[in-house]
């Protein structure tokens, strides 16, 4: 069991910070790669644990990687051409690779049986499994959950609704449409992350985008073969809030994603008070990217409703830290899609959280805070949830005790080295 220890130190966070890949966008990156049959390059792909299993698990079905200085090379099969895997493909610890592995191979001509870790097999299927059975899938689950047997079946066009708010299941279902056998219109009730289209829209010709349709037109023509990946905003956030909370800290982070289905939980730092402008804004990849200056701000208390929760899944973490040392009252609203995380993130943050003594509480799917100027510290857990461990690290820049993070090496899965760059900061007293 790793633990990681943050003593009763002062932090001033300051300069430029190297953030990593969007992780979100390595991993799609990786996908569509896959569908040429020559040679894509990727450049400043995340190399997380997260998206070494996308990799691994293409190489189960053909899929050809090369590493040179950095940049990434893969060799693709085409998206029906794609081989059979001998054996149980592992998914790991990642909800990403497994949620769109089970599109993809859900239009293929074989069988395919995908598995994951203890973690991974806490988490729901049939979210994925129903949409894309709709279409013509046929796959069967281990009560809703992991292991899970893709038959190879024909997908068919047509038009089918999402009511669901992830973009991982949406992303499934477009994956599942290219190798269909018409066009398919998705109608989406929920807005939601959209990389997938985004960069399919780069890649290929294979899809439009208006307004909440996607239609997808099967068997992708590749019209690019270089992906460059922007840095990741969610990872970002860690700092941004680290920044913001601790007095003589400015810092400059650079080439971040400014997705606006990403970059939500910056508004709402905004709406807090903070301190936060962007400069050099360019696109990559069809992607907005640009530099976030962050200083040091008063933050005061506030609302988020439940339309906002998809587009800050991954940073109510953060900003309920940012929240619980805010003045005033704050409120997250309709937080259920947490409960299908890495861990039961509402869970995990209030219990962990209210252990290094703040004011927070949950009521069904909603979280309640009442800011305090300091926590206490103590022992808490990361939960094997990355972006619980980094949230109580940038917690325990403002404990007065000190604050010991047990299963601290899952920050791996989306940024390997956060402990290295977060102890740069650490001005002992």
């Amino acid at each position: 069991m790793s633990e990681y220890i943050v003593n009763k130190s002062k932090f001033v966070f300051t300069g430029e910070i190297n953030i990593p890949p969007d992780k979100s966008i390595s991993h799609r990156a990786v996908f569509l790669s896959s569908f040429n049959k020559n040679m894509t390059k990727i450049t400043n792909l995340l190399i997380s644990d997260d998206v070494k299993t996308t990799m691994y698990s293409l190489g189960a079905i053909g899929v050809m990687f090369a590493e040179n200085n950095g940049k990434f090379f893969t060799r693709g099969t085409g998206i029906k051409e794609y081989l059979p895997s001998p054996e149980t493909i592992d998914c790991g610890n990642s909800g990403t690779t497994a949620r769109l592995l089970t599109g993809l191979l859900a239009g293929q001509n074989f069988e395919s049986v995908l598995d994951g870790d203890e973690s991974l097999r806490k988490r729901p299927m049939d979210r994925v499994k129903t949409p894309l059975e709709e279409i013509g899938a046929e796959i069967y689950t281990t009560d809703g959950k992991f292991p899970v047997e893709i038959k190879g079946s024909k997908i068919k066009g047509g038009h089918i609704k999402l009511d669901s708010g992830s973009a991982q299941v949406k992303s499934a279902v477009i994956f599942a449409g290219l190798t269909g056998e018409s066009e398919l219109t998705i109608e989406t009730k929920i807005k939601s992350r959209d990389h997938t289209e985004i960069l399919l829209e780069y890649f290929t010709d294979n899809i439009i985008v208006e307004d909440n349709l996607i239609k997808v037109t099967p068997n992708p023509i590749i019209k690019n073969d270089l992906i460059d990946i922007p840095n990741d905003p969610s990872s970002a956030a860690f700092f941004i809030v680290g920044s913001l909370l601790n007095e003589g800290s400015s810092i400059k982070l650079e080439k971040i994603c400014l997705n606006p289905t990403r970059i939500k939980f910056i508004e709402i730092l905004q709406e807090m008070g903070g301190d936060i402008s962007f400069e050099n804004i360019s696109n990559i990849s069809g992607e907005k990217v640009g530099d976030i200056l962050v200083k040091h701000s008063n933050l005061k208390g506030v609302d988020i409703s439940e339309e906002d929760i998809p587009l800050i899944i991954d940073e109510i973490p953060i900003l309920s830290l940012a929240m619980s040392l805010a003045e005033g009252d704050s409120n997250i609203l309709g937080a259920t899609e947490l409960r299908y995380k890495e861990s039961d993130r509402i869970y995990s943050i209030v219990s962990e959280l209210s252990n290094l003594g703040a004011d927070i509480n949950q009521i069904n799917d909603d979280i309640k805070i009442k800011g305090k100027q300091l926590l206490n510290g103590g022992t808490c857990k990361s939960h094997f949830d990355h972006r619980i461990a980094m949230m109580l690290a940038i917690a325990a820049t403002r404990c007065t005790n000190e604050v010991q993070i047990l299963n601290s090496n899952c920050v791996s899965i989306s940024f390997p080295n956060f402990f290295e760059i977060f102890e740069q900061f650490r001005k002992n007293i």
